[in-house]
């Protein structure tokens, strides 16, 4: 009976003492982040994993980065070791599409360890991502979701660098256009970027892993952080889906190109002096 009686008293009060002058408007709730879609969420789980032992051992990152551009029986055998000794990378070599699993997660890896190095010290410690109910990290070959880059989707931050990412992954595509929105805009009229994400989407399995470290350093280069999970996700089934996913590359490039264009369009213009 004391609870219903103190809320009353409470209503009460704050009736008897609000004015239309003195009433203050409540702050919005903070807006809730939308989690990541499950399949990436064990990814999201190894780049933080990679980035946090890149941040702690100067010697691990170099073993990673040492593979760059490399397929797995080519790497040096201390990329090897600072993969597998931490548990990285399950293995499970019975799983369909195993071979092509392992060399994504050795590439994004690498990649990850050969980023910028004012990304990495832009960095700050973070949760790792939950765990699925099965930890089956690097292994199968799970299809690749369906994305809405069109404007409407809500975006998660990425904890390296506070860029915001969909719940569905923001794909490669979407990171180009970025990349050219920061650039200079004589590089969209050239069509330089437009034909290099052309050339990378016809790149068969070993053509795209070639292709990505450039990539890669034109990115950082732009101030760009990619979506690495969305990326490992893509690389694993490239082989078998790979017009599934350069498609959605594709459509994510010119989508992200028509937003950030109308937005420019919106900006008032400085009269000229």
């Amino acid at each position: 009976m004391n609870a219903p009686t103190h809320e009353h008293t409470d209503r009460h009060t704050n009736t008897h003492t609000s004015s239309p002058t003195t009433a203050t408007t409540a702050a919005p709730a903070p807006e809730a982040i939308p989690p990541r879609d499950n399949d990436l969420a064990r990814y999201d789980e190894f780049a933080e994993r990679v980035r946090e032992l890149c941040r702690v051992s100067p010697g691990v990152q170099s073993a990673l980065r040492s593979g760059l551009g490399k397929p797995v029986t080519e790497v040096p055998a201390r990329m090897h070791a600072a993969l597998l000794r931490p548990g990285l990378i399950r293995e499970n070599t019975e799983s369909q599409g195993y071979a092509d699993t392992e060399r994504a997660y050795y590439a994004v890896a690498a990649l990850i360890a050969a980023r910028p190095r004012a990304q990495r010290l832009a960095e700050a410690p973070v949760v790792p991502a939950p765990r699925t109910d099965e930890d089956t990290a690097g292994t199968g070959t799970p299809a690749p979701a369906p994305e809405n880059n069109d404007g409407a989707e809500p975006e998660v931050p990425d904890p390296e660098t506070g860029t915001r990412f969909h719940p569905h992954g923001t794909s490669l595509g979407e990171s180009f256009a970025l990349a050219v929105g920061r650039r200079s805009p004589d590089e969209l009229k050239s069509g330089a970027a437009e034909s290099r994400l052309h050339l990378l989407v016809r790149q068969d399995l070993d053509g795209v892993h070639r292709m990505l470290p450039g990539v890669f350093r034109w990115l950082g280069s732009s101030g760009i952080t990619p979506d690495y999970a969305c990326l490992l996700r893509d690389l694993t089934a490239w082989r078998y889906r790979r017009d599934a996913v350069s498609t959605r590359w594709l459509q994510a490039f010119y989508r992200s190109l028509r937003r950030q264009e109308a937005a420019a369009e919106q900006q008032p213009t400085t009269p000229a002096t």
